[in-house]
């Protein structure tokens, strides 16, 4: 913006005058941000960013910018490395030093942690007392992942929120919600995100946001893996180190209170709210399937955009003083518990809140009530930020499973899905071709029941619901077929994207669809006389055709004909064994 030129020399005088809340914030005055030369009103598009990161990268041997794939904005997504010595993807994968991995602009209209992290960088490399943040540790961000979103700047999208004066959108180049994208991957930035995974394998990740939903006081709230449904080394993880070492390095260095996410929905928080579920499609979600800690920070869309940046600033600052001093016993912790999922025999999947536990939480809010709409008449929500109060409030943290699924030995999968193929080779989840055809003895999942939304969702006509019937049987595969043998830390993962009946599994996401619809069919006229004959020559057949009619008679003639029939053609040799029959099988 032009406006960011003519405050460039203003914008410097500023800066020297100081430090900014309790931990001392003095900004060099070589590198300036955009966000600092407008005096914390503006927030800079990518192009202007990224040359900030470049010059950053040319003035300090210890930055480097490495290049992952690609976008769907046809742009690559970076990543900034700030470590002792210049590195590359190679180095990032056979490092032997913990790893912070930052992520920014997943919905480019809350531009908070593209602000805060150049700070971040800049004074870490500025100032002499934080030099010693990256010794034997790397720190890693990504600053923009949405780059489609953030090229698609606006004033106006983003309605309950509070700055800055421009910003980019919440959907990416081809109008994703990229934070429901980690497992379905439709877009290139998640499968760009995947192998950054793979190189970086971080120890610790934090995700930043701007949260939308009730009033309150706090300028950050945050929400981690969700540590109920997490094995028990990585529950131990974040409830004994990361939580309590982030939330009180936080308050100590912004002399701020901070909260676990508030989760409600268009309803006031006093009576209590749970912790976030993060489905497989979260990145925390994915990311703990594979025993990796992550946090998200939620700033208040309503507070001004300054406060905002400055709290995640030093939530990301408490961050980096975390990998600091706890990365080794982090990156132990992420190896014992990835041998737990090795050594797992089953696993539970679709968590939902546990309410017979609770915790009490301390939380401090707004007294609200309901007044006549100026617009529509009907009594509205308002709070009264002049009566604040402090109140214990009912927190659900605690999640049970509604699924346990008993750990197969492999998967073997009918080769011709390559939706779903790719994505598995782009999470690094290693496909094996059969070398020859060959018969196996397998358990095969028949899809009984699912629901199908009546709306698309993230370009999907999302199934839940899914139940399954399992036999065992014999199966011809040919060669090219693929087997995923089990026992390694993707185990987990790879159960939640191919076992049907999990929440965010490749059947739920579509990618099987083509099973659902019978491809052959039958004249009745003609199938009425083989259908006899087949009755004819099988008692069993003939008995249970019989148990089933019993059961239709509150059908109209007409329908019970019709539903014979089928049946009957069901449960013959001309019934196709694709229909319904999961492409996906298991060795036991």
């Amino acid at each position: 913006m032009k406006r960011s030129v003519v405050l460039l020399s203003i914008g410097i005088a500023l800066l020297a005058l100081g430090s900014c809340g309790p931990f001392d914030m003095r900004v060099n005055r070589k590198m300036p941000t955009h966000f600092e030369i407008s005096d914390s009103t503006s927030s800079p598009g990518y192009e202007e960013a990224m040359d900030w990161w470049r010059r950053l990268d040319t003035a300090y041997r210890r930055v480097s910018i490495v290049e992952f794939g690609q976008t769907d904005a046809g742009l690559p997504i970076h990543v900034i490395v700030l470590a002792d010595e210049p590195m590359n993807r190679n180095d990032l994968k056979y490092r032997n030093k913990p790893l912070l991995l930052i992520n920014n602009a997943i919905h480019a209209g809350e531009p908070d942690g593209v602000d805060a992290s150049m700070m971040l960088y800049r004074d870490i490399l500025e100032r002499d007392s934080l030099r010693y943040l990256f010794k034997d540790v790397i720190i890693a961000c990504i600053p923009f992942y949405n780059i489609g979103g953030a090229l698609n700047r606006n004033s106006y999208s983003r309605a309950n929120q509070d700055g800055p004066e421009e910003y980019g959108f919440r959907g990416n180049a081809q109008n994703l919600d990229l934070n429901r994208d980690f497992i379905k991957m439709d877009s290139r930035n998640a499968r760009s995100f995947a192998e950054i995974i793979q190189y970086c394998d971080p120890d610790l990740y934090v995700e930043t946001h701007v949260s939308n939903g009730a009033d309150y006081p706090y300028v950050m709230t945050y929400l981690s893996t969700l540590a109920s449904k997490s094995d028990p080394v990585l529950r131990n993880t974040l409830e004994t180190i990361c939580t309590p070492f982030l939330t009180e390095r936080y308050s100590k260095l912004s002399g701020q209170m901070i909260s676990p996410y508030v989760n409600v929905h268009g309803q006031p928080p006093d009576n209590g709210f749970s912790a976030f579920n993060d489905a497989p499609r979260y990145s925390t979600g994915y990311l703990s399937s594979i025993s990796i800690p992550g946090y998200i920070t939620e700033t208040h869309m309503l507070k001004p955009f300054k406060e905002r940046v400055m709290a995640t600033y030093y939530y990301l600052m408490a961050s980096v003083n975390l990998i600091h001093y706890k990365g080794t016993e982090l990156r132990q912790r992420k190896m014992d518990s990835r041998a737990n999922i090795i050594r797992s025999d089953s696993f539970g999947f679709n968590y939902s809140i546990d309410s017979t536990q609770k915790d009490t939480l301390k939380f401090h809010g707004y007294e609200f009530g309901y007044k006549p709409s100026d617009i529509t008449g009907e009594m509205r929500l308002f709070y009264d930020r002049n009566a604040p109060y402090v109140k214990d409030v009912p927190y659900y943290k605690e999640y049970k499973p509604g699924l346990t699924i008993t750990k197969p030995k492999a998967y073997i999968l009918k080769r011709g899905f390559g939706d779903a193929e790719q994505r598995l080779a782009a999470l690094g989840i290693e496909m094996k071709e059969l070398t020859r055809d060959t018969v196996m003895h397998v358990n095969v999942y028949r899809i009984e029941n699912y629901r199908t939304s009546e709306t698309p969702y993230e370009k999907h006509y999302f199934h839940s619901g899914t139940t399954v019937r399992s036999e065992e049987t014999f199966v011809q595969f040919r060669k090219g077929d693929y087997i995923i043998e089990m026992g390694t830390y993707l185990d987990r993962l790879i159960m939640t994207i191919l076992e049907p009946e999990t929440e965010d599994s490749y059947f739920n996401w579509n990618f099987y669809d083509a099973i659902l619809q019978q491809k052959e069919w039958y004249s009745s006229y003609v199938f009425e006389d083989k259908g006899f004959q087949y009755l004819q020559k099988d008692s069993i057949l003939r008995d249970k055709f019989n148990e089933m009619s019993v059961d239709l008679k509150d059908m109209t003639k007409e329908n019970k004909a019709s539903y014979q029939l089928y049946w009957l053609y069901q449960h013959s040799p001309h019934y196709e064994k694709e229909h319904l029959r999961y492409p996906v099988f298991r060795i036991n």
